[in-house]
Formats: C-alpha cells, structure tokens, sequence
C-alpha cells in the first residue's frame, strides 16, 4: 500500500512550488532532432538527471553495494518544446510511499514554465538478487521529510 504525502500540494505537477528538490541541466546540440528543437528521449534523460541528484543528495545513491533503486515505469506528459541553446531546471519530489517502492513527481522547467511533467515509480532492490526489498526506515523518513 502506498502512503500519499501532501496530496494536494502535487495537484499541479506543472507548478514550480510543488518541487523543493531542484537541479540544472545545458541543453546539448546532440539533444535535438531534425525539426530543431530538443528530442523527446533527451526529457527522460533530464528526469533520470533530476532523480539522480535528488536520491544522492539525500544520501540514498541510486546504486551501489547496499543501496539499488530501479526504475520500472515512468510516464512523461509533454506541455511544450524546449530549444537550443539553454538550459532547463528539473523540479522533483516524492509523492508516495509503499513498503518496497515509491513514486516520484517531476517537472521540467524553462524561464519558469513548465515543459513537461513526470512520474516514475522507483523499487528499492536487493543488489545480489535484484528482487524488491523494504525500504528501510531511515531512509522512508528522509524522502517523507524532504517532500512535506
């Protein structure tokens, strides 16, 4: 069963205050496509870098020898085109926690305005066996303190 946090404060995925965990990231020239502006496989590629840093910075790595998270399904909604040169500002958050994984909001952002949402359910994994764990308290108690 999943616990939601502050339901309502995700409402709106395309509201920059829904986001407390923030990181920036260049476009590059190999994100964009033929029509110009950048490709939508380059979005995924700015979430997994929002995600990164978020597990990293709340001292739970995404791999490593004790600690392995995984993605296993991740919805993008796409608002607008982003355009090179520039940069953009990926906004992430928990917004539920079950016993093994956990749901992750995201939104990209360019001068302020949203470009696309995000989510991605995450599975804490044993590292030997690669099959579902429980998340350990301190780290539930983490993730619950940085999105409340």
């Amino acid at each position: 069963m999943s616990i939601p946090i502050e339901q309502d404060a995700v409402a709106d995925l395309t509201s920059v205050d829904t986001y407390k965990h923030w990181v920036r990231d260049s476009f590059r020239f190999a994100d964009l496509d033929t029509l110009g502006h950048i490709n939508n496989i380059a979005f995924s590629t700015f979430y997994e870098s929002g995600r990164v840093r978020f597990f990293a910075d709340h001292n739970s790595p995404v791999d490593s020898k004790e600690l392995v998270w995984m993605a296993v399904k991740m919805t993008v909604e796409f608002k607008a085109q982003m355009n090179w040169p520039g940069a953009v500002d990926i906004g992430t958050r928990v917004i539920s926690i079950g016993r093994t994984s956990m749901i992750m909001a995201a939104g990209l952002f360019v001068d302020g305005n949203c470009t696309s949402t995000s989510e991605c359910v995450m599975v804490f994994v044993d590292p030997k066996t690669s099959r579902p764990r429980e998340i350990p308290d301190d780290i539930r108690r983490v993730f619950l303190d940085s999105s409340t």
